[in-house]
Formats: C-alpha cells, structure tokens, sequence
C-alpha cells in the first residue's frame, strides 16, 4: 500500500482483504458506502483503496422510496371530486380561518 489511508485502523482492516474480495463486494450491489459501513473502516479511504488498485464500481439503481405522506394523498381522492365541491369546501375553510382571526385581533 503505498498510499496513505485517512488513519491507521482502515489500512489494518483493508490489508486483511485481497482486492478480488473487494470487487466482490463491489460488484454486490450495494453502495460504497454501506460496503465501507459493513467493513468499519473510513469511506475516504475506501475509495482511495479502490481508486489505488483500479477497482470497477457501478452504482446500483436509484429506487424512490415511498413515503407515507404521498400514499395518504392519493387515497383521499381529491382528484375526483366534483369542482364545485371542492371549491365550497375551501371557501368554507378560509371563512373560518378568517373569522378566527378577525376574533383573535379586533382591529382587523
């Protein structure tokens, strides 16, 4: 290893492994960054491990996650509600919202 290592604990960690068991890990499917995590050593010096002995490294596929607050939207089905409905609903919500306020401060 002729190169330095952020500090002494990854190079200790990195010299166990041979760089085919590294691009096996590579070649997992995770990110780097959970390998790095999963061997406990410094992400910095992983990838000046994989840069040094010309180690490939593709990134896996972006999965959007799913957040419940999206899910929640869809089901109410706001979207197929009649125009006019909708319209009332909201109209009734800023007068209330507007009467609050008008009784919180006098001098509105």
């Amino acid at each position: 290893m002729s190169k330095k290592y952020n500090n002494s604990k990854s190079a200790l960690i990195l010299q166990k492994y041979t760089p085919e068991d590294i691009q096996k890990l590579l070649n997992s499917g995770k990110f780097k960054s959970e390998i790095a995590r999963q061997l406990k050593i410094h992400i910095r010096a992983f990838n000046i491990y994989i840069k040094e002995h010309n180690l490939s490294y593709k990134p896996p596929p972006y999965k959007p996650s799913k957040t419940p607050g999206s899910q929640l939207k869809n089901k109410t089905g706001d979207k197929f509600k009649e125009p006019l409905e909708k319209f009332k609903e909201e109209f009734a919500e800023s007068k209330r919202k507007r009467t609050l306020k008008e009784l919180k401060d006098a001098y509105y």
